[in-house]
């Protein structure tokens, strides 16, 4: 299989060609140079789901991501199906390369109604930002072309990125989901929301692997702005089991939560 650089520009995460989305080296993750980052998938499905209901009025209220293997940075063919009913519809998109699956999402949409609730959120707002300057930096992450560090930029709002702990970061796309398309909020807070694991990580990056097997994020709302913020904290068992928990920002409040189960592995020498 020919390298996607040498199919795709690396100025957005995926091209579509035809019937395949060639994945670019912006789309690449920690763990190996042949396999994308969590959050590359997850928003394609995102905008693959809210594409599929267009122009009816629907929200994305839910997406359940699940990892078949992992996916490479190869080209990938897509799977659509699309469920009745009036309020609320599911959409499922399977992701496929060389016709085996990769990644299938489940997306719940909700049709939107607007009410009158004058409720405030008593969870406590990150700082904005404006207000934070410090890049996230996690030991061990190599810093080269790759979905978290060339298609991401990030800021510090809360904690330490750099040591082990709860932390909290506002994430922002810098290009393009898809060349020549619009991408939308729900697919840019789907992007940064599987970063939690990385931001709140507990066991060091050069002795342990501590992927995701999924990711559940459920939307309140789509973000208001393209700056979307996570605050996560990450437990890990000895079982070798993790589980992340990550409250989802924008600059006016709260918009959600997402949820990862942690694989983690030493690592071999």
């Amino acid at each position: 299989m020919s390298d996607p650089i040498s199919i795709a520009a690396s100025d957005c995460v995926f091209q579509q060609q035809g019937q395949h989305l060639n994945p670019t080296g912006l789309s690449r993750g920690p763990w190996s140079p042949d396999a994308q980052h969590g959050g590359a998938p997850a928003a394609l499905i995102a905008a693959l789901a809210e594409e599929a209901l267009a122009g009816e009025g629907y929200q994305l209220v839910r997406l359940t991501l699940e990892l078949v293997r992992p996916v490479p940075v190869a080209p990938l063919e897509s799977t659509i199906k699309v469920g009745g009913g009036r309020t609320v519809r599911r959409v499922s998109v399977c992701l496929q390369h060389q016709g085996r699956p990769v990644a299938e999402g489940l997306a719940v949409l909700v049709l939107a109604n607007g009410i009158d609730t004058g409720q405030a959120t008593d969870e406590a707002p990150l700082p904005a930002p404006g207000d934070c300057q410090e890049p996230v930096t996690i030991p061990g992450m190599s810093r080269e072309e790759s979905f978290h560090y060339t298609a991401m930029e990030s800021r510090v709002a809360r904690g330490r990125t750099d040591r082990p702990g709860p932390a909290a970061a506002w994430l922002r796309l810098t290009v393009p989901l898809i060349e020549d398309r619009t991408t939308t909020a729900t697919a840019r807070a789907v992007a940064a929301a599987d970063f939690g694991n990385g931001l709140s990580w507990v066991l060091p990056l050069d002795r342990y692997l501590f992927a995701n097997t999924d990711l559940t994020v459920y939307l309140q709302r789509p973000p208001v702005s393209e700056w979307v913020g996570l605050d996560s904290q990450t437990w890990i068992e000895p079982s070798g089991i993790g589980l992340t928990r990550s409250v989802l920002h924008d600059e006016q409040g709260p918009i959600g939560i997402a949820q990862q189960n942690l694989l983690v592995r030493e690592r071999r020498p």
